[in-house]
C-alpha cells in the first residue's frame, strides 16, 4: 500500500468538491490559521492503494477537529468519476455501479466518534477487494462530516466536512492505454489559433486514457525558433496528476519570456505506464506583432517621406543657385 503523508487544511461544509487538484501523487501542505479556525484537519488526503482480490487492507488516517466547538463525526464512502478535463472528480452520490466496480460496498463501516475541539483521532479504515472485482483502478472518496453533538441525529448543522480520494488498483488484466487526444496553441482565452500577436502561448496537451487504470503522463515540450534554436523546453504535468479510464485530461505550458517573432515549433514528448509508453506530437505557430509592425512601418514611411521633401528641396535650391550662376556669368560675359 502507497499512501501519501501530507497535510492538507480543508475548509467548511463539502470542501472535498476543491480536491480535484488532488488527484495526484504529490498533495501540497498548507497551514493557513485562518482556515483552521472552522475546517477538519486531515492527512492524508490521498491514498493509492495497490490490491489483490480477495485481500483486505487496513488505510490509517489522521483527523484533528479544527474548530472551536466538539464535534460528532460520521464517515460515508461513495465513487467519484472526472467531471471535466481539468481533473477535479464528480461524486457519485447514488452511484449504480456493480459490486465488482465500485468501492462503497468494499468499506467497513466506521463508527461515528466525537472529537473535542483541537483533539487528533486516527480512524483505522478496513477495505476488502471482492474476489470477482474487476481489474483495474476503482476510485472513490471517503468523507467525513461533523457535526455538534446534540444536533447530529436530526441532519443539520453541519459545520465541517472533508475526504480523502482513494485509488485502488486491483491485480489482474491491467490495461495501461493512452493517446493524444489533440496538441495546440492557444492564446490567453484558451482558444485554439496558430497565429499570434505577442506573448504568452499557451501548449495545451489533451490526454485521453483508453485503459482501466490512471495514468500519469509526464514529460516536456521542446520550443524551438524559426532558425531552429531550442527556446525552452517547457515541462507537462510537473505535479504528476492523474488521467482518469474513460476521461480525457488537459494540461496547459505557457510560455511567457521575452520577445517573440517569426516562426515557432512545439514538439512535445511525455511518457506514461510501467513499461515506459510514450507519446509525441509536433506543431507549428506565427508569433507577428502587426501592430508594432505596421506602427514601425508608418514610422519609417513617414521618414523616408520627409527625407525625400527634404531632398527635392535641396535638389530645387542647388538648381536654383546653378541658375542663378549662369545668369550672372552671362550677363558679366555680354557686358565685357
Amino acid at each position: 500500500m502507497n499512501i501519501r503523508l501530507p497535510k492538507v487544511l480543508l475548509g467548511l461544509t463539502l470542501t472535498i468538491f476543491a480536491l480535484g487538484s488532488l488527484c495526484t501523487t504529490t498533495v501540497g501542505a498548507e497551514t493557513s490559521s485562518a482556515n483552521a479556525a472552522q475546517g477538519l484537519e486531515i492527512s492524508p488526503t490521498l491514498v493509492e492503494l495497490n490490491a489483490m482480490r480477495g485481500n483486505t487492507y487496513t488505510i490509517k488516517l489522521k483527523l484533528r477537529n479544527v474548530t472551536a466547538s466538539d464535534l460528532q463525526y460520521s464517515a460515508s464512502v461513495d465513487d467519484f468519476a472526472a467531471s471535466d478535463e481539468t481533473g477535479s472528480p464528480h461524486i457519485l452520490v447514488d452511484s449504480k455501479l456493480p459490486v465488482t466496480a465500485s468501492i462503497k460496498t468494499w468499506f467497513d463501516d466506521i463508527s461515528t466518534f466525537v472529537l473535542k475541539s483541537q483533539q487528533s483521532f486516527e480512524v483505522q479504515a478496513q477495505v476488502t477487494i471482492p474476489k470477482d472485482a474487476e481489474p483495474g483502478g476503482h476510485y472513490g472518496v471517503l468523507r467525513f462530516s461533523g457535526a455538534a453533538p446534540e444536533i447530529e441525529s436530526t441532519g443539520v448543522g453541519l459545520s465541517a466536512s472533508a475526504g480523502v480520494l482513494i485509488l485502488i488498483r486491483v491485480d489482474g488484466d491491467i490495461v495501461e492505454k493512452a493517446s493524444l487526444a489533440s496538441f495546440f496553441s492557444a492564446g490567453s482565452d484558451g482558444k485554439q489559433s496558430s497565429m499570434f500577436e505577442y506573448a504568452p502561448v499557451t501548449l495545451v496537451t489533451r490526454v485521453k486514457n483508453d485503459g482501466n487504470i490512471h495514468v500519469k503522463p509526464v514529460g516536456s515540450i521542446e520550443l524551438k525558433d524559426m532558425f531552429g534554436n531550442i527556446v525552452k523546453t517547457i515541462p507537462v504535468n510537473n505535479d504528476k496528476s492523474n488521467v482518469l479510464p474513460d476521461s480525457i485530461r488537459r494540461f496547459e505550458s505557457k510560455y511567457d519570456t521575452g520577445w517573440m517573432v517569426g516562426r515557432y515549433t512545439a514538439s512535445l514528448t511525455i511518457g506514461y505506464g510501467t513499461t515506459g509508453q510514450a507519446l509525441t506530437s509536433t506543431i507549428n505557430f506565427w508569433v507577428i506583432p502587426y501592430k508594432i509592425i505596421g506602427a514601425g512601418i508608418l514610422v519609417l514611411a513617414t521618414i523616408i517621406f520627409i527625407f525625400k521633401r527634404l531632398i527635392a528641396v535641396y535638389n530645387r535650391r542647388i538648381i536654383e543657385k546653378a541658375k542663378n550662376e549662369i545668369e550672372n556669368k552671362n550677363k558679366h560675359n555680354k557686358r565685357s
